[in-house]
């Protein structure tokens, strides 16, 4: 499927008829279900955690550097996931720790062999830095659910009718087929309640639940220390 076929296929479900273009054609209610595809397609990419939105990232440390950049896609990391060091394999480091964790950690007289990791801005800080050559292994969520027809360019929005979601189509389509209803004050009711249905499967089949919460508790109270202690000398 194509988000051509999925609008052709959603327009004569609601009654009208079938466009032989989406992206380029200026048809206002082609547009508009346009539209509702565009919305279907950032809520339902959002929302749940579809495994082809899930991204590799890795980050290589030089000693000194402690405040990485984030992908240019990036949108979140999801709960449970972790990050693994090559130094330490056994072991993902401690994230995500508050800021205010993170400042009272810097503030101690000790610093914890093992790094600890926290989001801020577009940045992801890992410290104490990384040693030279070492590497930080994990995963984010993407931001683009789209994808060009030849399954090379993610993106954020629609941009030719070849492209398809990295979610499933289904979805999609009932997804515009029950948002256009509701515009025009018509009965959609069944129409969003088998559009709930089919999603809430296809994203159980992916284990895609949805996300809770960003952070991990961490405490300074506590009588566990995430690695070795090193004291540092006056």
């Amino acid at each position: 499927m194509s988000l051509l076929t999925v609008i052709q296929d959603a327009m004569v479900l609601c009654g009208q008829s079938q466009p032989s273009s989406v992206v380029s054609n200026t048809d206002p209610t082609v547009l508009k279900f346009l539209a509702f595809a565009q919305i279907e397609a950032e809520e339902t990419g959002s929302e749940f955690n579809w495994r082809n939105l899930n991204v590799a990232m890795s980050l290589t440390g030089d000693g000194t550097t402690t405040l990485f950049a984030l992908p240019s896609d990036f949108e979140r990391i999801l709960q449970g996931q972790a990050l693994w060091s090559t130094k330490y394999p056994s072991i993902p480091l401690q994230g995500p720790i508050s800021s205010q964790e993170l400042l009272a950690l810097k503030a101690l007289p000790v610093m914890p062999v093992r790094p600890v990791w926290r989001l801020i801005g577009g940045q992801l800080e890992i410290w104490p830095a990384l040693s030279a050559a070492e590497v930080v292994n994990g995963e984010y969520r993407s931001f683009n659910p789209i994808v060009s027809g030849d399954g090379n360019t993610r993106k954020a929005r629609w941009s030719n009718d070849a492209d398809y979601t990295l979610f499933p189509e289904v979805i999609l389509k009932l997804g515009v087929i029950w948002r256009w209803k509701q515009s025009k004050g018509l009965d959609y009711a069944e129409d969003f309640r088998s559009y709930s249905l089919e999603r809430d499967k296809k994203a159980g089949h992916e284990a895609g639940g949805r996300i809770v919460r960003m952070t991990n508790t961490f405490s300074l109270g506590s009588d566990q220390w995430p690695g070795v202690i090193t004291v540092i000398s006056p």
